[in-house]
């Protein structure tokens, strides 16, 4: 009942988010046609993955639209949604933000569905690229151009009935496996809990040694957490066959280090 009433005085939804201004526009009168108004932040973010700055409107706000300042988040007594731009919360994962929110009843959401097109897509045109050799040819034009047509033939490969091992079975990964669909490959998922997926051999932890060495392309899509980290490294890579392709995610430049 405390929410509705707060939601007919009208809401003050905060963002830092970096708006042009048509949609900056369009966003404001479509609040404002509600009752609510828009707070825009000091500082706006030009990228869903750097982390806020403070700013004192935030505390004054009962949704919260971007990439909010974790602390005030949490000591925010008003803040009642706070709807993160990105896929990832790393920043808010932990027991000290959840049981704040838990506390006052707020919820924070992500966006994940909005990464899965053209995430997916950046995969698929990677490994279509690698296995038609584009990358060498590329470099190879705007090079030397020695013209190494046969190696590049001989070097090429399709798609069709090779293994695909994706760590992790998220949004992003579904969309994935459909765009994969007319390509007849074989694909393992990794997920903490296994269960039947169509097409798709969905596997847990224990298994993953097993697998590794029948991929042909390992894509990790492991959300990013302290329990990630390092989860890619030289001990795992070595399970590898050779030739496979590897397909690092945000935290692998970091942790793919000796184990």
């Amino acid at each position: 009942m405390g929410a509705r009433r707060e939601s007919s005085k009208g809401l003050t939804i905060w963002t830092n988010t970096l708006l042009e201004p048509a949609a900056r526009a369009k966003l404001e009168s479509a609040l404002a046609a509600g009752g609510h108004r828009l707070v825009l932040a000091k500082d706006a973010d030009v990228s869903v993955l750097a982390a806020a700055k403070a700013d004192p409107a935030l505390a004054e706000a009962d949704v919260a639209f971007g990439q909010p300042d974790a602390e005030t988040c949490r000591t925010s007594s008003r803040l009642r949604w706070i709807a993160l731009t990105s896929a990832g919360y790393t920043r808010y994962d932990n027991e000290e933000t959840k049981e704040a929110l838990r506390a006052r009843g707020a919820i924070l959401t992500n966006a994940s569905s909005v990464f899965a097109e053209p995430c997916a897509q950046h995969a698929l045109a990677m490994m279509l690229s690698l296995s038609r050799q584009l990358p060498a040819s590329l470099c190879e034009q705007l090079g030397d151009r020695g013209w190494k047509y046969l190696e590049h033939r001989a070097g090429s490969r399709l798609l069709n009935g090779q293994t695909v091992l994706l760590l992790s079975y998220g949004a992003i990964a579904k969309r994935l496996v459909e765009l994969l669909a007319p390509f007849g490959m074989k694909i393992y998922a990794l997920r903490r809990r296994a269960y039947s997926e169509r097409g798709v051999y969905v596997i847990p932890e224990e298994k993953l040694s097993a697998v590794l060495p029948l991929a042909d392309h390992i894509v990790n899509i492991l959300p990013e957490s302290e329990a990630t980290l390092n989860y890619v490294n030289a001990r795992r890579l070595a399970l590898a066959k050779p030739g496979a392709y590897f397909y690092p995610g945000f935290r692998d430049k970091k942790s793919i280090v000796p184990s």
